[in-house]
């Protein structure tokens, strides 16, 4: 059974408050093929969204054809490396796992590294503009992006001094 139509691929630039950046593509069988249009998602609701419609991104198309890329090439070759090993050559199972586990660190990064998921300030703000976004959540954003991050880290402990009587 052949299954087609559009759906959602490529999550990326991350806007907390808002959003995320993602491209609607046509494809065969969930195989992202063709882009179609960029969006702006707001809500995800079922198998549907909602958002605006924005120009499409460079980085959203690569990052679905990539992570599509990752997790064929990353099953084939621990397949074909299972299947070296069962023959005993060794040297090539050794070399199809090492592919095929860096491609699934690949795939794992894609959706882990912050400046692949989330919007730098200066996107953020290009993103939200071209959404149509009202000036004041815009000034929310500015100021959102302007506040400091929160320490992680606590404090170092300090040595105990016992109270003065």
């Amino acid at each position: 059974m052949v299954m087609f139509g559009s759906r959602l691929y490529g999550k990326v630039d991350e806007i907390p408050g808002l959003g995320y950046v993602a491209t609607k593509f046509g494809h065969i069988n969930f195989v992202p093929l063709i882009p179609l249009e960029g969006w702006l998602v707001v809500a995800e609701e079922g198998n549907g969204w909602r958002g605006q419609a924005i120009s499409m991104s460079g980085k959203s198309v690569l990052v679905a054809w990539a992570r599509f890329l990752f997790i064929v090439a990353g099953l084939g070759s621990l397949l074909f490396g299972f299947l070296a090993f069962t023959n005993l050559e060794s040297a090539n199972a050794i070399l199809l796992g090492l592919l095929g586990l860096a491609c699934i660190g690949g795939l794992i990064a894609s959706y882990k590294w912050k400046w692949v998921t989330h919007a730098s300030p200066e996107r953020a703000l290009e993103i939200a503009q071209e959404a149509g976004i009202s000036l004041e959540g815009i000034a929310q954003l500015r100021r959102l992006y302007a506040a400091p991050e929160p320490a992680t880290a606590a404090a170092p402990a300090q040595p105990w001094t016992p109270p003065e009587s």
